[in-house]
């Protein structure tokens, strides 16, 4: 396996220096920089020792994966943006969390949600495919949204679309927040491309590194992870800034559990 760290640009030299093996961005802030400071990105990932691999918060709430408001050209269009500067960095993987852009309101009928979830994976996967990038559906706990929120809805939607490149992330935070994060994944091993994991620092919109005194039942998690046969990207994702000594504490604990 590989492990990662979500960061902000700022923090890369934070986890080059911790060991890991590669950096996840945020897609809406790498695709909200100017020319410039996307250029300056490209440099700083090209001349040090982290592949950027993954990209994550994939769109602000306008863009719409299902409800109200819900356009298939817009989804295109920032699927076409986006895949443009991903494939510049070298990027391998985009999980599409983005709950603000599945709330659905109290009456929304959810079989047209499903349909237009559908249509807009299609079509994001479409685009990315041109550069061989993989998109992944991710489940999110109740506390962020209310659309695709347990790991089997996640695969239904991937098998709904039926692309290569439209596969599952295991999130296993959010999957803690539906009581599903023990569940035998061997059903959805095939699906599987992607991982994250983390705690939080006191709310969810505070993800962090892994807590000390969860660090035996994140080994058991990831263990059962790699049993199915997975091998590929482990991402912690974190919403505060980098803190050296958690993120070295945290690499460790990853590595460790997978030494079997």
């Amino acid at each position: 396996m590989q492990f990662g760290c979500v960061i902000v640009p700022e923090d890369y030299a934070l986890i080059e220096a911790a060991g890991y093996d590669y950096v996840e961005l945020s897609n809406r802030a790498v695709c909200a920089m100017s020319p410039n400071e996307f250029t300056s990105l490209r440099r700083i990932v090209s001349q040090g020792a982290l592949p950027c691999l993954g990209l994550n918060a994939y769109c602000p709430p306008e863009i719409r994966i299902a409800g109200p408001g819900f356009m298939l050209n817009r989804a295109r269009e920032w699927a076409l943006r986006s895949a443009e500067r991903a494939a510049e960095l070298g990027v391998r993987v985009v999980g599409v969390g983005s709950p603000l852009s599945r709330v659905l309101p109290d009456g929304f009928p959810i079989a047209q949600a499903w349909a237009q979830a559908a249509e807009f994976f299609a079509a994001t996967g479409e685009v990315f495919a041109r550069t061989g990038i993989r998109v992944c559906v991710e489940a999110l706990g109740p506390c962020y949204c209310n659309f695709i929120n347990r790991l089997e809805e996640a695969a239904k939607l991937v098998r709904m679309v039926d692309a290569y490149n439209v596969c599952l992330v295991v999130d296993f935070y959010n999957m803690e927040h539906n009581n599903q994060a023990d569940i035998p994944l061997t059903p959805f091993a095939s699906d599987i491309t992607h991982a994250h994991i983390s705690d939080d620092a006191g709310a969810p919109q505070m993800r962090w590194f892994i807590r000390h005194n969860k660090r035996e039942l994140h080994t058991l998690r990831l263990r059962r992870l790699y049993e199915t046969g997975y091998r590929g990207m482990v991402s912690v994702e974190i919403d505060l800034r980098v803190d050296p000594a958690e993120a070295a504490a945290s690499l460790k604990m990853l590595r460790d559990s997978v030494m079997i």
